[in-house]
């Protein structure tokens, strides 16, 4: 981030302190057939989760030739590949004979080829097919045609995203994905995020709707109540610092040490220290920037009610000694302390939705990003 961001930053948060308010936005209601029709749920995942850019696994896990990375999304099994050249690939994980998947889910190391298990059909790391038993037996299908279908795939801030649809005739597999990005991705290319490497990982099944996580980690509202055993303390209470950049949205949580940079030269003025800054990516991906390191997730719909989340710890290298782990292992544990509250709540709240007790769900003034979110999806339903 520009060091002039930075301190425009600041000095906003520094006036709400000072008047003792916040930036807000309009209120709005959120219908809960959003989060239990199984319509619409096929809706979302055709016109949303076909559609866009996904962070899917963290770059280093493909860190060599030869390397590759399976896993569902909404439905689509895809299988992540890294080639001789360098360049990562993507395919639907599905041989082109019957069908089988040639990867189970999770990492494999340096393969020389993708061979299926059912059939041993074999492919190089471009997704050609390069042999297969009795090729003889098969006139109807030659191998120019049996190629691995290929996904839009592109590497950007630290993780593989793509798009989890086949490419139409003559579509290029590249994604523009600093383009897609924006500026907010800019920022995060700035601290150095296409470098960053994974400390931790995690996934976990969430019974809960996608969105529900995102309507949580897009207010401050929550805080002081939520988190009262864990971060609230370090944080203003419901302090609303937020930009939008298309469909993305940035949120700048100032810490209560923020208030000390009033005697600093603004020239010296850093975010990193005085504040947690989160960044949501259309339509699935959150970035948790914490100064030294960022805590990141998607989360991938499988049901009306029901999510899966992968998540990772980025840092700028792997630690060298024991205290270096020991550093992130806390800064992992915190983040997980507070964020496994929020799942939780968030569970909570999709398993009253189909009482009845309600026919809407409500967002104030200050929990205007949320609101922002769901305008944003209903625009892409409605597109």
């Amino acid at each position: 981030m520009k060091q002039e961001e930075q301190i425009a930053l600041i000095r906003r948060a520094l006036a709400l302190i000072a008047a003792g308010g916040s930036e807000r936005g309009e209120p709005a209601v959120s219908p809960v057939t959003r989060y239990l029709d199984p319509a619409r749920h096929e809706l979302e995942v055709e016109r949303i989760f076909r559609r866009y850019p996904l962070a899917l696994c963290p770059s280093a896990s493909l860190a060599n030739a030869g390397d590759s990375f399976a896993i569902d999304v909404a439905g689509m099994p895809l299988l992540f590949v890294r080639g001789q050249d360098g360049e990562v690939n993507g395919f639907v994980n599905a041989c082109r004979h019957r069908g089988a998947r040639l990867k189970p889910p999770g990492a494999s190391p340096g393969q020389r080829a993708l061979i299926c298990p059912y059939h041993s059909w074999t492919y190089g790391l471009d997704g050609a097919l390069r042999g297969r038993p009795s090729a003889e037996d098969f006139p109807h299908a030659p191998a120019s045609k049996c190629s691995l279908a290929r996904v839009p795939v592109a590497e950007a801030l630290g993780f593989v995203w793509a798009v989890p649809r086949v490419l139409a005739d003559g579509e290029s597999p590249g994604l523009d994905i600093a383009e897609w990005l924006g500026r907010f991705g800019a920022d995060l290319r700035s601290w150095g995020y296409d470098g960053w490497v994974p400390f931790h990982q995690r996934a976990f099944d969430n019974a809960a709707n996608w969105k529900i996580p995102f309507e949580a980690n897009l207010e401050t509202y929550h805080f002081q109540y939520a988190h009262r055993d864990s971060i609230a303390g370090l944080f203003y209470d419901n302090l609303l610092v937020a930009d939008q950049d298309r469909q993305h949205q940035r949120l700048f949580l100032p810490k209560r040490s923020i208030a000390g940079l009033r005697d600093v030269p603004e020239q010296e003025w850093q975010v990193g220290p005085h504040s947690n800054i989160i960044y949501y990516l259309f339509p699935a991906t959150f970035i948790l920037h914490e100064g030294d390191h960022a805590n990141a997730f998607t989360v991938l719909p499988e049901s009306p009610g029901r999510s899966r989340v992968i998540a990772s710890t980025l840092i700028p290298e792997p630690p060298k000694t024991e205290k270096s782990a020991n550093y992130w292992r806390k800064n992992v544990e915190s983040f997980w302390g507070a964020l496994n509250e929020d799942f939780a709540l968030g569970v909570s709240a999709q398993s009253t939705l189909a009482s009845g007790a309600q026919s809407s769900l409500y967002f104030g003034a200050t929990e205007c990003c949320s609101a922002r979110f769901h305008a944003d999806v209903e625009a892409a339903l409605a597109a």
